[in-house]
């Protein structure tokens, strides 16, 4: 018998928020160097790489759609206003509704 949706759900939840706990709870220093830096940029590459994921139409064929609007728009925001979550979150939101606006 498996497990079922709620259960999987929870546990997974529950192994999450526990490592992150145990991170938080730890003191260290942070890395410096290569590390450091990659550290610094991984978060924000990571996102990208997933919301990225799904811009794709379902034949394989880009589109211009407002998702792919609202992923330049971050990325650009992300450029212009380094790294700044506000800048990135509000030119998204500016690009996805201009395209959506556009597109209907």
């Amino acid at each position: 018998a498996g497990m079922s949706d709620l259960a999987l759900v929870v546990t997974v939840a529950a192994i999450t928020y526990a490592t992150r706990l145990s991170f938080m709870l730890r003191s260290r220093t942070a890395p410096v160097g290569r590390v450091g830096r990659f550290l610094d940029v991984f978060p924000l590459a990571l996102f990208i790489a997933i919301a990225t994921s799904g811009l794709a139409a379902p034949g394989g064929t880009p589109e211009v759609t407002p998702a792919l609007a609202a992923a330049a728009g971050g990325v650009l925001g992300a450029i212009i206003f380094r790294r700044n979550l506000w800048g990135v979150l509000g030119l998204g939101a500016v690009a996805f509704y201009v395209v959506r606006a556009l597109t209907g």
